[in-house]
């Protein structure tokens, strides 16, 4: 369970001790006994809480004194071309013996700085997810601040008394999941002098790094993995009739059910099996809810873009299958740093090279209600 996660417990906990305790003023044997047992679950939460803080501020160390290697690195011009003829596979003995300053726990070699600035350039011009959230990066687990309730004012007399009331906050917190994979490349590819090569690994990292990620932002469910947008509640009037269809009024309700301060700059998201099905809908006046351009420019609906997403599931009984939402309280942060390993033997019988490249990410709403889903019956 994440810190957030355990303490919310703890304090579901202290509720039914509270409740309990009030609720027997005297205890029998059996209630004292049950009393000591919530007593125990709750002391072992508060320990659970308290290992979790002393883990994410020792991963929050080690990545400071990662990053601030990578800064070094990045401003080493010897490193910076020994890495570039590691990746080409050009004088690898002299490259490696260059690099050993950037050698990670896994055995891969610190990317510097300025290529991951062009993989990550290449991501978010990539990712339909990333070019409308909010994108950070971070060098430890990151606690966002968000709003609660804002303060109530009233219109007072010249000498009347003024109300108070408390401004609340909460905060979501974003860790380091680990995302990795291998890419294979001929060896003539490599040799391959017309190519830049590092251009084109940086394309491949980057649809790569997209390919699982993308998946994940949509529909993640927090374990080892972000959390997607698709965890959004569903509105009051958002659930349709129909197990697997939707009909024009709902999806208006569906519209405003998202509040006014949201719908100005939100985006509605859903897979192609549903924008098929939406766009053959008409309002009452016999207008098609869906608006196409012929420039390319993206359909909207009431005024909104759509967004596909085939992450997102069909239409079917309980599925969640259409979100409109502020993408902008969607929180994406890239932790720490990439590292590359190359593969010289493991498939040097097919005449391939592969990279081992590792990142960590993270991502989750910011503000739930920033977000509405729609849902079958």
């Amino acid at each position: 369970m994440t810190l957030e996660q355990l303490m919310a417990l703890r304090a579901e906990k202290l509720t039914a001790m509270k409740a309990f305790n009030e609720a027997h003023a005297e205890m029998d044997d059996a209630q004292i006994t049950e009393f000591a047992k919530m007593k125990s679950d709750f002391e072992k939460v508060s320990r659970d809480i308290e290992l979790a803080k002393t883990e994410n501020k020792l991963a929050g160390e080690v990545d400071d004194v990662i990053v601030a290697k990578a800064d070094v690195l990045e401003a080493n011009a010897e490193y910076k071309g020994a890495f570039d003829n590691y990746i080409a596979g050009k004088n690898l003995s002299d490259a490696v013996a260059s690099m050993t300053e950037g050698v990670d726990a896994d055995g891969g070699y610190t990317v510097p700085v300025s290529y991951q600035n062009t993989v990550v350039a290449k991501l978010n011009a990539l990712s339909k997810t990333r070019s409308i959230s909010s994108v950070m990066g971070t060098t430890s687990t990151t606690n966002i601040p968000t709003e609660g309730d804002a303060p109530t004012f009233a219109w007072i007399d010249e000498e009347g008394a003024y109300g108070e009331t408390k401004s609340t906050f909460g905060n979501v917190q974003l860790g380091a999941w680990k995302l990795g994979g291998i890419i294979k490349v001929s060896r003539e590819l490599l040799a391959d002098t017309a190519i830049n090569f590092d251009a084109y690994m940086a394309g491949q990292i980057a649809k790569g790094i997209d390919k699982a990620e993308s998946p994940a932002f949509a529909v993640g469910d927090g374990t080892k993995k972000p959390t997607g947008y698709m965890s959004a509640a569903v509105g009051a009037s958002s659930t349709t009739a129909a197990v697997a269809a939707v009909t024009a009024d709902e999806i208006i309700d569906i519209f405003y059910d998202l509040k006014d301060e949201y719908r100005s700059n939100a985006t509605w998201r859903m897979n192609d099996n549903t924008l098929k099905a939406i766009d053959k809908l008409k309002d009452g006046n016999g207008n098609y809810l869906v608006t196409t351009f012929s420039d390319g420019t993206m359909p909207t609906i009431k005024g909104r873009p759509v967004v596909i997403d085939n992450s997102i599931a069909d239409m079917a009984t309980g599925a969640k299958f259409i979100i409109l939402g502020d993408f902008s309280y969607y929180q994406i942060a890239d932790r720490g740093i990439m590292t590359i390993q190359r593969l010289n033997e493991l498939y040097a019988g097919t005449g391939m090279v592969g990279f081992q490249v590792t990142v960590r990410v993270d991502g989750k709403p910011t503000i739930g209600e920033a977000f509405n889903a729609g849902q079958n019956a």
